[in-house]
């Protein structure tokens, strides 16, 4: 089914409500954190920088040896700055399972900038947080399909009976009065109805959404669900599509053939194929496969999100093991302060260690997540920190865990002792082929520690 849909977005390219206000810009790439120099049409006359004001807290505008440059921020993805340009930024490290991360990130949701558009590329990975973009999206088009009408086919009708509609039929009106010994007439007319492929797409599209979303009662998607029952109420008059109907080309004929008001469809069409089919799409890559709003993410917060699902996962089934977030306070997390107890007038300042890993009730290892490059020799600062984690929590084992590792290095080693506590860097490989090996391996390595 993903070949069709790639067919189909090659099919009707440049068709629809999205295409029409997608604008080409071109790219400034760089990575986390880069100073990129801008171009020299990006200075107007007041000195200042022709920037999107809404994005414009998105990045650093800087001088970098007094030449206009932007310091890219902690945010991924593509960032339009204006009509004719857009910072492309890419992860510091190699991730080559970007949405493998996204979808495990518990809890967190990329930011969407409803007000710009790009071509998004295919993905096998179907984070639920991306997926909600396309559930938006359809939605949206389907109120401008709305309020244009919904489109309609003619189909005829037949009646047998005594009071004919439309054109009768001589031959099959006197011999349906002959065999029923009084007056009948075959008559058949055109009628105008709602139950016709594209509907019939659209709906089946938003039946597969409410299946996907039925039981979720979380407060972010009850909005979302109450708009699609409203959607398919809507389409009430609408049947199921055949299979045939859902073949690219058939959709593309119809797409092709759409009067000027009703080009919305397309972006409908286009949507309910990648829901039918359960695709997935990429943050990065440019194949043309949908025309959506730009998706940006921040990568530090995947990174903890992600480990800590990692961790979660691996200890499931084990009653003694809990794996608690430090920015959230208990009994769900395992935020607490700096001093206890502390001097009156004193500012108690909170401590919020990535992950708290809990046996029994209490802590046993404290980790940082670092969205950097695994050094060999960890920071001063970095190692600072999470020996005070181990002070403040009581456990004698305190890690710090950077994106990357090398090839024959273990997933943890044993930096040193700083007093009682054992301080300890671990490594994940993001880019790793067998992400998920790698992921069992470094969650086997912190079990050790147990």
């Amino acid at each position: 089914m993903m070949h069709s849909v790639l067919e189909l977005s090659d099919l009707i390219s440049g068709r629809g409500f999205a295409a029409s206000r997608q604008m080409v810009r071109t790219p400034i790439y760089g990575n986390e954190h880069d100073i990129k120099p801008l171009p020299a049409d990006m200075i107007v006359k007041n000195g200042t920088l022709d920037l999107y004001p809404d994005v414009s807290k998105l990045f650093k505008p800087v001088f970098d040896g007094g030449v206009p440059s932007i310091q890219c921020g902690g945010w991924v993805g593509y960032i339009p700055l204006n009509d004719r340009y857009a910072l492309e930024v890419s992860p510091r490290v190699p991730i080559g399972n970007l949405e493998r991360l996204i979808g495990m990130a518990a809890g967190y949701s990329p930011r969407i900038l409803e007000k710009y558009t790009r071509n998004f590329s295919h993905s096998d990975e179907r984070p639920d947080s991306l997926f909600d973009v396309l559930a938006d999206q359809l939605l949206e088009g389907f109120d401008r399909v709305w309020e244009n009408g919904l489109v309609k086919s003619y189909e005829r009708r037949r009646r047998i009976g005594t009071s004919p509609f439309g054109r009768i039929d001589p031959f099959q009106t006197a011999w349906r009065s002959a065999k029923a010994g009084l007056p009948m007439a075959v008559s058949s007319a055109f009628h105008r109805t709602v139950d016709f492929m594209p509907n019939r797409i659209v709906r089946f599209a938003f039946e597969k959404l409410l299946a996907r979303y039925y039981g979720n009662t979380s407060q972010s998607q009850r909005r979302r669900i109450l708009r699609i029952r409203q959607a398919i109420a809507r389409l009430d008059d609408v049947g199921r599509p055949s299979r045939m109907e859902m073949a690219p080309e058939a959709v593309a004929s119809i797409v092709r053939h759409l009067p000027v008001h009703h080009e919305a469809y397309a972006d409908a069409l286009m949507l309910s194929q990648l829901i039918i089919s359960d695709s997935g799409f990429s943050i990065r890559g440019n194949d043309g496969l949908a025309i959506l709003p730009s998706i940006i993410i921040d990568m530090a917060k995947v990174f903890e999100a992600y480990v800590r699902r990692v961790l979660a996962d691996y200890f499931n089934d084990n009653v003694r093991v809990a794996v608690r977030d430090g920015n959230n306070a208990p009994p769900s997390g395992a935020k607490t302060v700096l001093f206890d107890p502390a001097e009156p007038g004193v500012k108690n300042v909170p401590v919020t260690p990535d992950i708290v890993i809990e046996v029994d009730g209490s802590p046993l290892v404290v980790i940082d997540a670092k969205y950097k490059p695994a050094p060999r020799q960890p920071e001063r600062g970095d190692v600072n920190q999470v020996v005070l984690y181990g002070a403040r929590y009581k456990t004698e084992r305190v890690m710090l865990l950077h994106a990357g590792r090398a090839v024959n290095e273990p997933p943890i080693s044993l930096l040193g002792s700083v007093g009682p506590y054992q301080v300890y860097n671990a490594r994940i490989d993001l880019n790793a082929d067998d992400i998920e090996s790698e992921e069992q391996q470094l969650a086997a390595a912190i079990a050790g520690l147990i």
